[in-house]
């Protein structure tokens, strides 16, 4: 039992609504761990007189809520509150609200925008596909035209989406709105990945030709492809798919084991033909 965590306060009835995330936070213990893993998207406009409020009514911490109270509007109101929680509630060690403050202190130089991206980056990490999808489109939303080098990224990064998804043709457009918002080789190149998935082989062909450019390009786009073949001919169950000869006398329980084998497979191949952008 050398790690219970003793819990302060009151335990909210009504709990404190976070309307970004749509997260309900009903004791402080919540809240430190809310901040702890939210502080990329957070800035001083989160620290008040509502957070306050409630601390010190629903939670009944009048003290913490007092100090909270005195630095709404004095400047770097996030690291305060931080410092604040950091001495009053025992929730994390001292290393973890130090290593809290320097990420606020990194973040604080960021925009929303950015820091809309490096969560929306997170999910497409986690393989969290449709949550990515959905911040990046809030993202390009609240954007203007002249954020060039941002919406690029995002742009490139809604093509790999896509093309998770097996969505290559639209892939394909995302990446070429990333070159034409601003002109990068990874997503040009990407954009013939996807091409090249989605067309017939003349198609492809046809584009090549009448794109003169592109020439050095689709070498990289060759020599990509060729690597993940060779990668792919590398594995023990290229090997097992090649052997097998008589599918139809094996059971459920054997099917289930291939279509299982051959996802782990397709999401290694999309991960390898396609780079989310984090430049």
């Amino acid at each position: 039992m050398s790690n219970v965590i003793l819990c302060q306060g009151a335990y909210a009835k009504t709990p404190y609504y976070i309307a970004d995330d749509c997260v309900n936070i009903y004791s402080i213990e919540e809240l430190c761990y809310y901040l702890y893993h939210n502080a990329y998207l957070l800035d001083d406009r989160f620290v008040s007189t509502d957070l306050v409020e409630w601390i010190d009514k629903e939670l009944e911490l009048k003290t913490v809520a007092s100090e909270i109270g005195r630095v709404i509007g004095k400047g770097d109101t996030l690291s305060k509150l931080v410092a604040i929680l950091s001495n009053n509630i025992g929730y994390y060690a001292e290393e973890k609200w130090i290593e809290l403050l320097k990420e606020i202190g990194k973040n604080n130089k960021l925009t929303i925008e950015e820091r809309r991206k490096i969560r929306a980056d997170g999910f497409l990490d986690a393989g969290h596909i449709a949550l990515a999808i959905e911040e990046y489109e809030t993202i390009l939303r609240d954007t203007s035209l002249n954020q060039t080098i941002l919406r690029a990224k995002v742009f490139h990064n809604l093509g790999v989406c896509s093309a998770k998804l097996f969505m290559y043709e639209r892939a394909a457009e995302y990446f070429e709105r990333a070159y034409t918002t601003y002109a990068n080789t990874d997503s040009y190149v990407s954009m013939l990945c996807a091409m090249k998935l989605y067309m017939k082989p003349t198609q492809y062909l046809e584009y090549l030709s009448a794109h003169k450019e592109t020439y050095e390009d689709s070498l990289d786009v060759e020599r990509k492809c060729e690597l993940v073949k060779l990668d792919w001919d590398r594995q023990p169950i290229t090997k097992f798919f090649a052997e097998i000869t008589d599918m139809k006398q094996q059971g459920a329980a054997y099917y289930d084991g291939i279509l299982s084998m051959a996802e782990e497979v397709k999401e290694e191949y999309r991960d390898n033909m396609f780079r989310n952008v984090n430049r």
